[in-house]
């Protein structure tokens, strides 16, 4: 933090200097204009938007060669930094319109706007300043709930495609949630504005965001590979108990999340502690069931996700 010295100027006025350093990183000079938003005590100081500033952001992706999966990371890529138009381009480019239709519709807002013969354009109009990061965090949430209520009837009703579906709904939530952050990051005076989000508060939804995603990752590979396990009836109760077990953690967690209840959470990250035994337990007894490792392992993993959700309360 640095101090300046308030000046008089005249009979009605006041003037501080401006820090160098500031006025070159935003190419400022003599007779520029500034910004000031008056909140309360704070005043908030920011430079004006250039024309090249608002300028939308544009890129283009050459597609030969690539798979699917690399396509789609640098789509992915792109979206999260705010390009809102992307041009692709390459010889294969007739013969990859359905993946690429595929990996276009994956995202939130992001449509094909233009298809020709050596082209294919996609471009979204969000309005980013109107995105409001907890209602992203709500959402993923609710899907999140419902993933887990369907693995609990995994072993009733084999409903894992539904599962696998509502956890792309929780990615393309998180990509656009990510894309918000870094959106409101780059633009500290707008996000303050618009959403009272400070820099503290924008890593604090990020990382929210990032363990939801992780729990409902692992969410769909408890149902996938619970499916498959050959159990009694009596085993698979005690999974469907357990199962809910953990989807009451992952909600009071939730709980503690929305209402910033420290001490809430404070209690419930001692749950991780006492679930760790009962995994050890059913790892001892069914090391003979085949894949029951693999799922131990996606349910410790859904936990620490879980836990760590806790841990952005009270760190």
């Amino acid at each position: 933090m640095e101090y300046r010295k308030i000046i008089a100027f005249g009979k009605s006025s006041f003037v501080i200097s401006l820090p160098k350093s500031w006025v070159r990183q935003n190419k400022l000079k003599k007779g520029d204009l500034v910004y000031l938003d008056e909140s309360g005590a704070n005043l908030t100081l920011a430079a004006k938007e250039s024309e090249n500033q608002s300028e939308e952001k544009e890129c283009v992706i050459i597609i030969d060669g690539k798979s699917t999966e690399r396509l789609r990371r640098e789509v992915n890529s792109a979206y999260i930094q705010n390009i809102r138009t992307i041009i692709f381009k390459g010889r294969e480019l007739k013969s990859k319109v359905k993946e690429l239709q595929q990996v276009i519709q994956s995202l939130i807002a992001l449509e094909i706007m233009e298809q020709g013969s050596d082209s294919v354009i996609a471009r979204d109009f969000l309005n980013m300043d109107k995105v409001s990061i907890l209602e992203l965090i709500k959402k993923m949430d609710v899907v999140t709930r419902t993933m887990l209520k369907e693995t609990c009837n995994i072993f009733q009703e084999d409903n894992y495609q539904s599962i696998n579906d509502r956890d792309d709904d929780v990615n393309r939530l998180y990509f656009l949630l990510y894309r918000t952050v870094l959106y409101n990051m780059e633009n500290a005076t707008r996000a303050i504005k618009n959403f009272n989000y400070t820099p503290v508060g924008l890593l604090h939804f990020h990382r929210i965001g990032f363990h939801l995603e992780g729990a409902a990752d692992e969410v769909r590979r408890i149902a996938r590979i619970a499916r498959q396990l050959q159990l009694s009836p009596k085993e698979k109760k005690f999974i469907e108990s357990f199962l809910e077990r953990l989807s009451q953690y992952y909600m009071d967690t939730m709980k503690a999340v929305n209402m910033q209840d420290k001490n809430l959470a404070l209690q419930l990250s001692d749950s991780k502690q006492t679930l760790a035994p009962l995994l050890d337990d059913l790892d001892a007894k069914n090391r003979a069931v085949e894949d029951y490792p693999v799922l131990t392992s996606r349910v410790r993993r859904f936990i620490s996700h879980v836990h760590n959700l806790g841990q952005q309360v009270y760190t």
